[in-house]
């Protein structure tokens, strides 16, 4: 199944994507037990995908005439740098047993056609495309023939990053850490319908013009092997996201600057695309409700 989360008329809904790819269709609001959020689903496991599929209150929208918000709110954001077999990046920063892992948070991403902004004390906004997977359980010391059993399923990531800022210190930080710097969806395929991910390609597009493709089964680190590190150190969430880092050739490696009004869309084969506008960020940082 096809998963999002979505705004209409200022309700949050869970909804799944029809094939045609224009109609969403979400549980009813007066459907009782039903799954309400992906996570609902996530945590419940195979029941509330059949739940779902044999519910009869639902409701139907056109994919136009709704809000994508991101699809889930990850209690962890792990990203895997440099995840290329090929770059110099990935030479300096992963040895050739453990990728570099680093942590973002919620607040750095945006959804799908949402802008991200060109932070104010920067003119050096880049951005790479990433195979996302989606834990769906939890675990410590994950063994690496049970790895893939822990997904959920998977989705996009347009990660930006401040480079001006990032390169302040050897190590990723802050440059990583910017504000809606970022883009996240618009969808999460369950794993059982997407299949083997090493059979997806990856292309990111700016303003149109193709500035990367690879095959995800470039990946240095596999998904295996990434969760097998990670449940190493900590534990795993239902609902966490690890951003596999960019396959091949990496985009900063094109010296690539966003500008703005730009749109920067990620393609990935069997999960869709995502998009998003560039723009300065406002001179009134917008404040996510938190002030």
């Amino acid at each position: 199944m096809k998963f999002l989360t979505f705004e209409s008329r200022g309700y949050e809904r869970l909804g799944w994507l029809q094939e045609d790819g224009e109609t969403i269709l979400a549980v009813g609001h007066n459907s009782r037990g039903m799954p309400q959020s992906i996570m609902d689903v996530i945590k419940r496991g195979p029941y509330a995908r059949h739940q779902i599929q044999n519910a009869k209150d639902l409701d139907s929208f056109g994919i136009c005439d709704i809000q994508i918000l991101p699809p889930v709110v990850p209690f962890a954001t792990f990203h895997i740098a440099a995840n290329s077999s090929d770059s110099s990046e990935a030479k300096r920063l992963s040895s050739a047993e453990h990728p570099t892992i680093y942590l973002r948070t919620p607040r750095n991403h945006v959804a799908h056609n949402e802008v991200i902004d060109i932070p104010l004390r920067t003119k050096e906004l880049e951005c790479e495309g990433k195979l996302v997977v989606v834990i769906g359980k939890g675990g410590r010391y994950i063994a690496r023939e049970h790895a893939l059993k822990h997904i959920f399923g998977y989705s996009i990531y347009n990660e930006g990053s401040v480079k001006d800022v990032q390169n302040h210190t050897p190590q990723y930080g802050l440059g990583k850490m910017f504000d809606l710097t970022s883009g996240f969806g618009p969808i999460i395929v369950t794993e059982d319908e997407l299949g083997d991910p090493y059979k997806l390609n990856l292309e990111t597009r700016i303003d149109g013009q193709l500035v990367h493709s690879t095959p995800i089964s470039s990946l240095r680190h596999s998904i295996e092997d990434t969760i097998v590190y990670i449940s190493s150190g900590v534990t795993l969430f239902p609902g966490d996201i690890i951003c596999m880092g960019i396959p091949a050739e990496n985009c900063f490696k094109s010296e690539r600057i966003l500008q703005k009004d730009e749109w920067v869309e990620t393609t990935i084969s069997g999960i869709g695309s995502l998009s998003n506008l560039v723009k300065p960020e406002p001179t009134e940082p917008r404040t996510m409700g938190c002030c």
